[in-house]
């Protein structure tokens, strides 16, 4: 079984591969991991990579990966990219498959239909505070000509309002529907909420907008950092032009 998740949204544009990894039921706790950084094996952890590159039509060394810090920073990939320090990677090259490396926070990946620009996000509740998400759709149009009516978005599956207790010092910094008080300074956070309420902000249409419903920690497919602490592996969520359909 290959253990990735498509999304339906982009599965209308031939020139698109798009995936979220899952967990997996092998080598276990770390399963289909994609990280270099929690304790898997570095070779098994290299196969993952290179199978998943493959499968969605790319070349393992065209992945794009990124050193997340819970920012706001967007990077473009293009020839000679080295990874930096940004919590967004853009391009508008085929041939680069870009990811995002999560365990409870959100993949957003974006498409933009007229302009062929790609974009992978990763949103925790810090990135969401900063609204990663729409300083990405704001760099699109300023460095790509993207229009946001002409973008098309997958929300990925995250920590849930179900499951996703902060403190009040987090759920004060977004709009109160955005989370519930369960008592005392504890609340349950929507981040996907958030997320979604950021991209119709920029004008991206509501029917262009994929939500994953699925929460990370509750949902025993996914990896996740606050189920599982430092005995968890990573997903990615990938977003792709393949070179070979430019």
């Amino acid at each position: 079984m290959f253990h990735i998740h498509q999304p339906r949204i982009f599965k209308r544009f031939a020139n698109v591969r798009a995936a979220q990894t899952l967990r997996g039921r092998t080598h276990l706790p770390y399963g289909f991991n994609m990280s270099l950084t929690v304790g898997d094996d570095e070779v098994r952890v290299r196969a993952h990579r290179a199978r998943l590159a493959e499968r969605l039509g790319f070349a393992p060394e065209r992945l794009a990966t990124q050193r997340q810090v819970h920012g706001v920073r967007v990077c473009d990939v293009g020839a000679g990219y080295v990874p930096e320090e940004s919590d967004a990677i853009v391009t508008a090259e085929p041939g680069w498959l870009l990811a995002v490396s999560v365990a409870d926070c959100i993949p957003v990946l974006l498409y933009d239909a007229e302009r062929h620009v790609v974009a992978g996000i990763h949103s925790g509740w810090r990135g969401t505070a900063g609204n990663i998400t729409g300083i990405t759709v704001e760099h699109m149009r300023t460095h790509y000509g993207s229009q946001p009516r002409s973008l098309y978005a997958y929300v990925g599956a995250g920590a849930g309002e179900c499951c996703y207790e902060v403190g009040r010092e987090v759920a004060e910094q977004f709009a109160a529907e955005h989370s519930r008080r369960i008592g005392g300074e504890k609340y349950l956070f929507d981040n996907p909420g958030a997320v979604l309420a950021q991209l119709l902000a920029c004008g991206v249409a509501a029917d262009r907008i994929e939500m994953d419903p699925r929460c990370t920690i509750c949902g025993t497919a996914f990896h996740s950092y606050r189920r599982d602490g430092a005995r968890s592996g990573r997903m990615f969520g990938v977003i792709g032009m393949p070179a070979s359909l430019a």
